[in-house]
């Protein structure tokens, strides 16, 4: 007995003082920001790395800022398009909590969380092309669960990972790593994926070519009158009402996506609004809420899906080209993110011919929007996207013919 207590006696020693040792490197380290401590390293910050942790390290970057004033937040067009810093804000508290893959529960659940835990003046929420019409939840993909974000969903334990867990100690020892080399992160303290990892050297048209096949073995949707999810609805709905019962500006905004995406030949002869019902949906649940007593200002609405010759540049021709405003079809660059917030903002757009990008949604004016959007598709399909159309259209059948 006296031996078994002994090593009873030696284990428990072992483990407090591991756990504690984890404790204090975790706190001092603090990976994913989400342990905040006066002792905690300000000269780690910069190499602090949430790429594998994205919806924690967001939460993280909430919880390190005592003073947010203004939140972007939505997918991974937030992520990488809207820079926080941006001379436009002529302010420091503005931050990024645009998640990879994060739609509208993702998205909505990091809005409430912010509104929660500080006193914000104004979120700008961006809403992708699809997701409202789209059954896809994306919460079990990555590590919301694991997150902040999920309330008091397995609270205790979650907490107790972030002070001494084997997960958190590594991502202690791997930002001690990147401190002593230097090493880049790819998303900066205020949350822009300024730095993406490059996976090889393909070229960018091969990317969008390959793109396109993959996406060519499913069933393309109608993309013009697809039903609205009514629970994602509902989801977005109630964000309104609560950013106005708290005081919160809260401006939705429908992203952008490159005219080639959703681009088909056969529409020129009658050309749809792409997505027309989810962009609908949302203006008219912002009319809901604003139609409600709350001190708050009204939901505001913007849309960016348009022919504008900045949605339209044509495909790179070679290798060693590139489209100058677009990474791919669907993530706009920072310089066309500095205009949709230069836009929403009413400040002076940063490049020329940017006054006109992008339109408020109003009962007034998303007809006369609406038929501006169609004029504009015809034009593509007619004139300067002739060509890129066609080539789109001639690599899906290549890959159906590969079935």
């Amino acid at each position: 007995m006296s031996a078994f207590r002994g090593y009873t006696v030696g284990l428990v020693s072992v483990i407090a003082v591991t756990s504690l040792v984890s404790l204090a490197l975790n706190t001092f380290v603090n990976p994913w920001r989400v342990t905040p401590m006066p002792w905690s390293s300000q000269e780690l910050d910069p190499y602090r790395d949430i790429s594998s942790q994205i919806r924690t390290g967001k939460a993280g970057i909430v919880r390190a800022n005592k003073e947010i004033g203004v939140g972007l937040v939505g997918s991974s067009r937030v992520a990488n398009g809207l820079d926080p810093e941006y001379t436009g804000w002529h302010r420091h508290d503005v931050v990024n909590l645009g998640c990879s893959g994060g739609f509208i529960y993702e998205s909505s659940a990091l809005a409430r969380y912010l509104m929660e835990e500080r006193k914000v003046e104004l979120i700008l929420f961006g809403v992708d092309p699809g997701d409202l019409s789209s059954k896809t939840d994306t919460r079990p993909m990555g590590d919301f669960h694991a997150s902040p974000l999920a309330g008091n969903e397995d609270r205790f334990n979650r907490e107790i990972r972030y002070l001494i867990g084997v997960s958190t100690l590594e991502a202690s020892v791997e930002t001690l790593k990147r401190a002593s080399t230097h090493e880049q992160t790819q998303y900066t303290p205020k949350g822009l994926r300024a730095n993406p990892k490059k996976k090889g050297q393909r070229a960018q048209i091969e990317f969008i070519r390959d793109r396109i096949q993959g996406e060519a073995e499913f069933d393309v949707p109608d993309t013009s009158k697809p039903a609205v999810n009514d629970d994602k609805a509902r989801v977005l709905e109630e964000l309104m009402r609560d950013a106005r019962k708290r005081g919160v500006r809260m401006i939705t905004f429908i992203h952008p996506t490159h005219a080639l995406m959703n681009a088909r030949a056969g529409d020129a002869a009658n050309p749809p609004v792409v997505f027309e019902h989810e962009r609908r949906a949302v203006l008219e649940l912002a009319q809901k809420v604003n139609s409600e007593s709350f001190d708050g200002p009204p939901v505001e609405v913007w849309d960016f899906a348009d022919y504008h010759p900045l949605n339209c540049d044509p495909l790179p021709q070679d290798r060693e080209s590139s489209m100058p405003h677009w990474g791919d079809l669907g993530h706009y660059s920072i310089e066309i993110g500095n205009v949709i917030q230069s836009r929403i903002m009413g400040w002076p757009v940063p490049m020329p011919g940017a006054e006109t990008y992008g339109t408020r949604l109003t009962a007034e004016t998303i007809e006369p929007w609406f038929n501006h959007v169609r004029e504009g598709y015809k034009a593509y399909l007619t004139g300067s996207g002739a060509a890129d159309v066609a080539r789109k259209e001639e690599w899906i059948s290549e890959a159906e013919a590969k079935k």
